[in-house]
């Protein structure tokens, strides 16, 4: 099958976690170390494996920019074996630079998960993309008709703006490790992935599929045309710039769905990857990050009341979070202080939250 109005786009991020003198600009889940092994030859490789004619970007972030031409060398490389398969296409920081100086306003930037992910929507909508399939470097997609079955649901009923679907680990679970057993949990930041789990079975159980829903990863999303014309990731959210995204979507009067028969194998790296144990550094973005929605979404309701929606779809999450009755400032400070004791004095947790 021909898809040539088809984008399927893969971020890449590149780079280490720097030093106190010398701070990434952006703080990747797992970048891959210009010297280290890479996930991103495996996910081209299962992508050319798909059937069917589509084109293919590639867009590399980097956690600082003196690491911009090593990386895109790397990259580069990487890339060569495919070339004969796929019609593949690279953007870095440098194409970012370029295109700006033609822009009247010089918006694109590659300094946060928001930022990258426009990027990712902008490139191949210029380019006359009708759909634009997102995904990241340490994925897999194992089911060859997955572009075959997420076209086909967005062909046929143009009230989906955009669709999400799961993501599976190697063993088949769809669900994050270790979430059950914080049920219990009286801290809703420490009880996160608790709440994503409770909304992840509640699409799967789903009778029908797909379903209006607010569930949605990065790496495994779908944006039709009219809907990436209205609405942009927020730049300034550090972590969770997809759910945040069908959020800002809602406002706009655009529906996203998750389907469940687009899976796709995520493989993230185990010590640091989304499925696996937190750390502060997350920690302290998800606090960043719900302080921020949460004051969004109470302008919006105060600023555009004509853009109001039923919040009820984005409950038991990202909405157990938006709860007007909350206190999220004392939810983070007792979060820092309970998970990671000794690590931020009383000083710097009241700093960081008021910042």
């Amino acid at each position: 099958m021909n898809y040539n109005d088809l984008w399927i786009t893969v971020t890449t991020y590149w780079g280490d976690y720097g030093s106190e003198d010398n701070p990434p600009c952006i703080d990747f889940d797992h970048p891959t170390y210009l010297n280290g092994n890479e996930t991103l030859g495996r996910t081209i490789q299962s992508l050319c494996e798909l059937p069917g004619e589509y084109n293919l970007l590639v867009v590399l972030a980097v956690t600082h920019d003196e690491y911009r031409a090593e990386a895109k060398l790397r990259v580069e490389e990487i890339l060569k074996r495919f070339l004969s398969q796929k019609n593949i296409y690279l953007v870095t920081p440098f194409e970012v630079d370029q295109i700006n100086k033609l822009l009247e306003n010089p918006l694109l930037k590659m300094d946060s998960y928001g930022n990258i992910r426009n990027v990712q929507l902008f490139v191949p909508y210029i380019l006359g993309a009708r759909y634009v399939i997102g995904i990241d470097d340490d994925e897999i997609i194992e089911d060859r008709e997955y572009l075959i079955k997420a076209i086909t649901e967005m062909d046929k009923n143009e009230k989906i703006g955009g669709m999400a679907g799961p993501y599976y680990d190697r063993a088949g679970d769809f669900t994050l490790q270790g979430a059950e057993e914080l049920k219990q949990e009286k801290n809703l930041f420490l009880k996160k992935n608790y709440y994503m789990n409770e909304a992840l079975k509640k699409v799967m159980n789903s009778k029908h599929s797909p379903v209006l829903s607010s569930v949605a990863f990065g790496g495994n999303m779908i944006f039709r045309r009219d809907t990436i014309v209205r609405v942009c990731h927020d730049p300034y959210i550090p972590r969770g710039e997809d759910y945040d995204y069908v959020i800002n979507a809602m406002m706009e009067g655009i529906s996203f769905y998750f389907h469940k028969e687009i899976g796709i194998i995520h493989l993230p790296p185990d010590s640091t990857g989304s499925q696996a144990g937190d750390n502060i550094r997350k920690l302290k973005a998800d606090i960043r990050r719900f302080i921020y929605m949460f004051e969004k979404q109470r302008r919006k309701e105060k600023l555009y009341p004509e853009k109001d929606f039923d919040t009820e779809i984005l409950n038991p999450y990202p909405g157990a979070f938006l709860d007007s009755a909350l206190n999220l400032q004392v939810l983070g400070k007792e979060a820092l202080r309970k998970k990671y004791p000794g690590l931020m004095d009383q000083e710097k947790i009241e700093k960081f939250i008021i910042n």
